[in-house]
């Protein structure tokens, strides 16, 4: 199924937290009922967080409290759209980029009415076939935001923003209560998890030499670890996909001439964007293949289909992302499981694309052997000698292969794992069973209301937390229509006195 229905309810719902007692309303002197704003606390105010609170504050008619908690203080840019660097492009085009799954062309004309950082506004088409700068469209995410907030203040609603880490929630008899990472116990009605995603996990094991040397960076993100690396020094990337691209363009940017690996199993790398034509719809969302190669055989055969009547094949996977739910939705765990194994990575280059000029200099590192990138696996690593050295081992089983190297840096990808995951938000979720694993360990155990699995009502999870459920949950399309569809359904049920 999809995840939300065209008038933005849900099949076989009920209201979110239906059961619960009237928070938010009391009785005054005179016996009549006065409303108190509804608390929410949002935990993770990146894109998710802020494109959520958008949404709530223009579906809701009534004065709510909103408290946005973000430890980093990026307020809707969150890591993504805090780049630095002008070369880091969306992977997504402007067209597409919208907040509003029902306006478009919105993202457009804000891009028409301000002058761009990164290019004239001339050079935006109408057809929205261009790639902005992430820097770009995070100054658009928060111009939004304060538009919405101004109005939802001019209503009598609240909005605050709090720079502090939430490490504990708990259930209390009158709601939740929130524990910031400095003692401070704060009251909330509901709960909304919108943590983004977390860096990855090392993906085969490291010698604690390595790690103390300095010479491993885990988090590709964090602030001035790329920084470090000299000009001329030896670099190895572990995983070929966006992030490893990511980390190429901020080594440039940086005067970087030493040599560069990026090593993965397959050695995939992500293709670019090219203009397209729409392609007709050609899966049924409400009856979807049960099987993945029943799947693979109906998008094989329209790829050719579609290639006879001039069609690239990137308009028929752009035909197939918008009932990703619905398809994931149909294949049972078994198959889930199948494709992550799998396609997954096939997927992955498929799906999340590269802008065109992103993929030109990429292409040119590696014409000029500045960028080499293979496919094999790593055993482990070690630091001896003041280098890197690991064992590379080829998809083929030859023997491994010696290698060494100045730096690695961990680009295999997001953990999905919470198990993994050493936030104390996360670590004491799990331990007192207010939050659990979804059945194929892609995030958090959720209803089909966003709501956690557990012993608490009114604890919600929107992004890439739902990815067991939705998989595709870190594109913004998908992003602003959870967002979209889960704050009607909030608001319908603040005003329902649930």
């Amino acid at each position: 199924m999809a995840i939300c229905q065209n008038d933005g309810t849900m099949p076989n719902s009920r209201r979110l937290g239906a059961g619960g007692g009237g928070i938010g309303a009391t009785t005054s002197d005179e016996g009549a009922m006065t409303e108190n704003p509804t608390r929410i606390a949002v935990v993770g105010a990146g894109f998710t967080g802020t494109v959520f609170a958008v949404h709530l504050l223009r579906a809701i008619d009534r004065p709510v409290e909103i408290r946005l908690y973000d430890r980093c203080g990026n307020f809707g840019r969150g890591l993504a759209y805090s780049a630095r660097n002008p070369h880091h492009l969306l992977n997504v085009r402007v067209s597409n980029m919208s907040m509003f799954d029902d306006d478009p062309q919105h993202f457009i004309r804000w891009l028409w009415r301000n002058e761009a950082t990164d290019g004239k506004v001339s050079d935006i088409p109408p057809s929205g076939h261009a790639f902005v700068s992430r820097a770009t469209y995070g100054a658009y995410v928060e111009d939004v935001f304060h538009s919405a907030v101004r109005e939802a203040e001019a209503r009598g609603g609240t909005v605050i923003r709090a720079e502090d880490d939430v490490v504990d929630l708990a259930a209390a008899a009158d709601g939740l209560v929130l524990r910031l990472a400095d003692g401070q116990a704060v009251g909330a009605d509901r709960a909304v998890l919108s943590v983004g995603n977390f860096p990855p996990s090392p993906p085969f094991p490291l010698d604690p030499a390595l790690t103390e040397s300095g010479r491993y960076i885990g988090d590709p993100w964090e602030a001035g670890a790329i920084d470090r690396i000299g000009p001329d020094d030896s670099v190895l990337i572990v995983g070929t996909g966006l992030t490893m691209v990511d980390v190429v363009l901020d080594l440039a940017a940086q005067g970087h001439r030493g040599p560069v690996h990026a090593l993965s199993r397959r050695g995939l790398l992500p293709h670019r964007h090219e203009l397209t034509r729409p392609y007709p719809s050609f899966l049924d969302e409400k009856a979807p293949p049960a099987s993945l190669v029943q799947l693979m055989r109906l998008i094989r055969r329209e790829v050719r289909a579609g290639a006879a009547q001039g069609y690239d094949w990137r308009s028929v996977m752009d035909a197939v992302r918008p009932i990703v739910a619905a398809l994931w939705r149909g294949l049972s765990n078994v198959e889930r499981r199948r494709f992550l194994r799998h396609l997954r990575p096939y997927w992955e280059v498929h799906r999340h694309r590269l802008a065109p000029s992103i993929a030109d200099r990429i292409d040119a590192w590696r014409a000029a052997g500045r960028l080499v990138v293979g496919a094999g696996r790593i055993d482990g690593a070690t630091f001896e000698d003041g280098q890197v050295r690991v064992i590379r081992r080829r998809r083929d089983g030859g023997s491994g292969e010696p290698m060494a190297f100045d730096w690695m840096i961990n680009c295999s990808g997001p953990e999905c794992d919470y198990r993994r995951i050493g936030h104390p938000l996360i670590q004491s979720l799990l331990a007192t069973g207010l939050a659990r694993l979804d059945p194929l360990s892609l995030g958090l155990d959720l209803t089909e209301r966003f709501e956690l699995v557990g012993p608490a009502n009114r604890v919600y999870a929107l992004g890439p937390p739902t990815r067991g459920m939705w998989w595709e949950t870190t594109a913004v399309p998908d992003i602003r229509k959870q967002c979209a569809c889960f704050a009607r359904w909030l608001a319908e049920d603040i005003a329902a006195g649930a």
